[in-house]
């Protein structure tokens, strides 16, 4: 993909225009210049990944980083219509996928991403939101009945209570298939500990995975 694309969204952003920002990314998609999958994770995804706060911005980084992220949630919200669109034309599996972030982590927006990638690969994929007490996931469990959790994972610091809420859901529902993702997993030694089936880090293990339990 031309980089280009990514730099003008880019420039937008620093300047907190959220009108022009949307209003590019949303072209991006209709004049057919990039795919969803490229939009996403080529031009949304590195925007949030590789902020960058300036110096003369330290005082004002956590509202800017919290404004760039709502950016980003709202043209991915927008894009929710083009997924449709395509999910009619993709054969559905039948495996039914809860998406989430557990206790304390609020980044949601590789969850909600991944969401709809889930979707187009025929899942019937549920994004439950973000911060959700165990209690709560367990709760979902119950009314959902999925195949599998997917917990999305940013912050390190929460790899403890992802494991209290991985130990949880194998004591009560053991038949309930466990999938790990985010930034806190590109650490092998974050998961030694976890209770998981499958860590899906990329939309090739995600491709990997849908012929596995596909297959069966």
């Amino acid at each position: 993909m031309d980089h280009t694309l990514f730099n003008e969204f880019l420039s937008y952003l620093k300047k907190e225009d959220k009108p022009q920002a949307v209003n590019y990314a949303l072209d991006l998609i209709n004049q057919k210049k990039v795919t969803l999958e490229e939009l996403y994770l080529d031009i949304l995804a590195p925007s949030l990944i590789y902020f960058q706060c300036e110096e003369k911005d330290e005082e004002v980084c956590i509202w800017k980083e919290h404004f760039r992220t709502s950016i980003i949630r709202t043209i991915i919200e927008s894009c929710y219509a083009e997924v449709l669109k395509r999910v009619n034309d993709v054969q559905k599996n039948h495996v039914k996928i809860v998406v989430l972030t557990p206790a304390f982590e609020y980044h949601e927006i590789g969850a909600i991403m991944n969401t709809h990638f889930m979707m187009l690969e025929g899942f019937d994929a549920h994004y439950i939101g973000a911060n959700t007490p165990k209690t709560e996931i367990l709760s979902a469990i119950r009314a959902y009945h999925p195949d599998f959790i997917a917990l999305s994972v940013t912050n390190p610091y929460n790899i403890v209570v992802t494991k209290q809420t991985t130990d949880e859901i194998k004591r009560f529902f053991p038949e309930v298939g466990i999938i790990l993702g985010g930034q806190a997993f590109k650490e092998a030694h974050n998961v030694e500990h976890l209770n998981y089936d499958y860590i899906l880090n990329s939309l090739t293990d995600l491709k990997a995975f849908t012929k596995k339990v596909t297959s069966k």
